[in-house]
């Protein structure tokens, strides 16, 4: 009886991940045919692999679109609007696969704070915004300030941060 409910879980197990895979590729196969310039990349990646990669292929995607931002990209690349507006559509419709492609392999890879091509995260559309806030939680925060100090202290990190500064600063007050 057990190894029936194993081989019934990894049925199961394998069928989600297939339909990830599918919805995955789907993303990739949508993003091309809908957003032009990102056909040789495309190619390119079925030639090298023998097939696409979703989260390889998106790299790419997240590399291009920077370029275009910062408008250093092909003139005939990819429009970095287009692309942000496909990737809301995909990010409202919460195909899994696809969800995860968009969180991991795009979300992750755009620009930190003083790297180029940081500020293209102010233009994503409300549902990417609400993914990337979960990602990124102090992107969205403004400046806080230290109550009880003479000085107010702009803070720039999240708040667990603060709490591990605050007890450390009472150890070292209270210390012998």
């Amino acid at each position: 009886m057990v190894s029936d409910d194993n081989e019934e879980r990894a049925e199961h197990k394998t069928d989600k991940t297939t339909e990830k895979a599918a919805a995955g590729m789907r993303l990739v196969e949508d993003l091309v045919a809908q957003v032009p310039g990102f056909e040789d990349a495309y190619e390119s990646h079925v030639f090298n692999e023998n097939g696409v990669l979703p989260h390889l292929f998106f790299w790419d995607v997240v590399q291009d679109t920077v370029r275009s931002y910062l408008v250093k990209g092909d003139p005939d690349g990819p429009d970095w609007r287009r692309v942000l507006a496909f990737l809301e559509e995909e990010t409202r419709h919460r195909a899994p696969g696809a969800i995860e492609v968009i969180v991991t392999s795009f979300f992750c890879d755009l620009p930190y704070k003083g790297e180029p091509g940081y500020g293209i995260e102010a233009h994503l559309g409300p549902a990417m915004k609400e993914r990337y806030l979960q990602l990124r939680p102090w992107h969205g925060q403004r400046a806080r300030t230290l109550r009880g100090s003479r000085r107010r202290r702009r803070l720039s990190w999240p708040l667990s941060c603060r709490f591990a500064g605050s007890q450390r600063r009472w150890r070292s007050s209270h210390s012998p």
